[in-house]
């Protein structure tokens, strides 16, 4: 049984409102963290399940995905509401939470590591913790409810590769949400050690990655955009609206110039910092 409460500077780093144990001492010493009207000081506990409010802090989702994920449902006029996903690359949960606040009737948070969701979505009623879980392994092929819709985020990973397995967990039907890392996706050493991409590259990557992935049987491209918010790098990267089954493919002049657009508006980002 998990424990009732828990120390503020323990909930404080679980809920992924700061980083580091330092910066949450920082903001607890100069009154900033409060429950309700109530100023909480560093030896204080608190309800696991408690709405915690730091001055300065207002930071909607679990962690950075988040925004990158609502920048995308946005672009694409695509809505979870009401509909049991399946979140891969799952980390602290910013893609599931961002899935929770648009509706989501129920979402998988999928995570090859332990620990890492945040306690309240870990709470969340909506969200199945499925941590330790690699997106190959057969036990997410019998989901019940079966999800109609994924968000992919996942490192070390070609979508090339990742796609297949969402085929399988969605029975061939329903939509991906998928975020491209290119540094996943270039076949250049240089790159991936260095993480820098040179921005002509960017552009024959994504055409690249839509032709790839539209060969496979039962998938198809629909649009193309970028994330609003950067790489930790400071790479830029883009999102994928893929449809699996029978779908009308969309016109390849509209899907370049949907390239296009989003690699030209990437180029003009600045590096995310985290507020």
């Amino acid at each position: 049984m998990s424990e009732k409460k828990v120390p503020i500077l323990k909930k404080l780093l679980e809920d992924g409102v700061f980083e580091t144990e330092k910066e949450a001492r920082a903001y607890l010493m100069a009154g900033e963290v409060f429950l309700g009207e109530v100023r909480l000081q560093g030896g204080m506990k608190v309800p696991r399940d408690a709405q915690i409010r730091v001055r300065g802090r207002e930071v909607p989702f679990a962690g950075k995905g988040g925004f990158k994920l609502t920048g995308a449902l946005r672009d694409f006029s695509l809505s979870p509401r009401d509909r049991v996903c399946i979140d891969a690359g799952a980390s602290t949960g910013g893609f599931t939470d961002c899935l929770v606040q648009n509706g989501a009737r129920l979402v998988y948070a999928v995570d090859v590591g332990f620990g890492q969701l945040i306690g309240r979505l870990r709470q969340d009623p909506r969200v199945v913790n499925c941590e330790r879980t690699n997106i190959s392994d057969e036990k997410l092929l019998s989901l019940s409810p079966r999800p109609t819709f994924g968000t992919v985020d996942v490192s070390y990973l070609s979508l090339r590769r990742a796609v297949p397995y969402f085929q399988q967990i969605l029975h061939g039907e329903g939509d991906l949400c998928c975020l491209v890392k290119p540094l996943f996706e270039i076949d250049d050493p240089e790159a991936r050690r260095t993480g820098v991409i040179p921005e002509d590259r960017y552009q024959p990557l994504l055409r690249d990655l839509i032709a790839d992935l539209d060969a496979l049987p039962g998938v198809t491209c629909i649009q193309v955009t970028n994330s609003p918010v950067t790489g930790n790098a400071g790479t830029r990267e883009f999102f994928l609206h893929l449809a699996l089954g029978q779908v009308q493919a969309s016109p390849p002049e509209r899907l370049e110039r949907e390239i296009l657009e989003a690699v030209d508006r990437a180029e003009k980002l600045e590096k995310y910092r985290k507020t």
